[in-house]
């Protein structure tokens, strides 16, 4: 009796585990029904094209390279300034402004013109990409992609920056040499001096608004580079930046230390 019983309960088990085949348009109503999202997800891709992967550029990274390009044009104008050491002294003041612009130009000559980082970007670990094409193209793989800058941004960038830079620089000199702003109320050279200040003040307001949008969304540092829409990116994206500041950062520590205790023997 126990036999048939375990029998019988070992055979309905085994029927209620065995599942029932589908139906024959199974599939196909599945089909039916994935197929209106398949469609607005097609119209919406060949709408708007292919959408561009995010990348975040580190501002940290984008700040030092900026940075380290002040730096090495210092180098570079220190090592100018020693050629022309045994000349007349003062000789090569009067002529700084062309030589801050002789060397912005040779700087941008061997960097950007031939499609190179310059020196400081190089060692951040970025390159500038027009951003306007890949904005276009919208084929995007790993948000790193896309072409450097083009003949005219490049230029233009020359233009606002080596050029733009030399004459304000020239104008300011000139401005506080013969006095602008101490001649008459309503002669030109105070209205030239008056709209010289307007000018500064707007391009320091802008500045300013520039570097808070460029800390909210970390895309162009400059002003330059928001008009021509020259964006930093990585130029590899497996290669971190090749400058370390962990000696810096031991040397400060120690420098303050010496300072505090040369300071404290000196109070005793």
């Amino acid at each position: 009796m126990d036999r048939q019983t375990l029998a019988s309960s070992s055979s309905s088990t085994s029927g209620n585990s065995i599942n029932t085949p589908p139906p024959e348009d199974a599939w196909y109503n599945t089909y039916l029904k994935l197929f209106p999202q398949w469609q607005s997800v097609h119209s919406t891709s060949r709408a708007y094209g292919l959408l561009v992967i995010p990348i975040e550029i580190s501002r940290v990274n984008q700040v030092d390279a900026a940075r380290l390009d002040i730096e090495m044009s210092a180098m570079l104008k220190e090592q100018m300034v020693k050629i022309f050491s045994l000349m007349k002294p003062g000789m090569l003041f009067q002529y700084e402004p062309e030589l801050d612009a002789l060397l912005e130009f040779l700087i941008w000559r061997f960097s950007i013109w031939v499609d190179k980082p310059t020196p400081g970007n190089a060692l951040m670990n970025l390159r500038y990409r027009d951003e306007r094409a890949v904005e276009a193209r919208g084929k995007v793989r790993t948000g790193l992609e896309g072409p450097g800058l083009t003949v005219s941004q490049k230029i233009w960038y020359c233009i606002a920056t080596v050029g733009g830079q030399y004459i304000w620089n020239r104008l300011q000199s000139f401005s506080a040499f013969r006095r602008w702003g101490d001649t008459e109320q309503r002669s030109l050279a105070r209205r030239s001096w008056f709209f010289l200040q307007r000018i500064e003040g707007f391009y320091k307001a802008a500045s300013f608004g520039n570097l808070l949008m460029f800390l909210l969304t970390g895309r162009y540092r400059s002003l330059i580079e928001r008009a021509l829409k020259a964006r930093l990116v990585y130029g590899s994206p497996n290669m971190n930046r090749a400058v370390s500041f962990e000696y810096m950062n031991r040397q400060l520590v120690w420098n303050e230390f010496s300072v505090t205790s040369l300071i404290t023997s000196c109070v005793q």
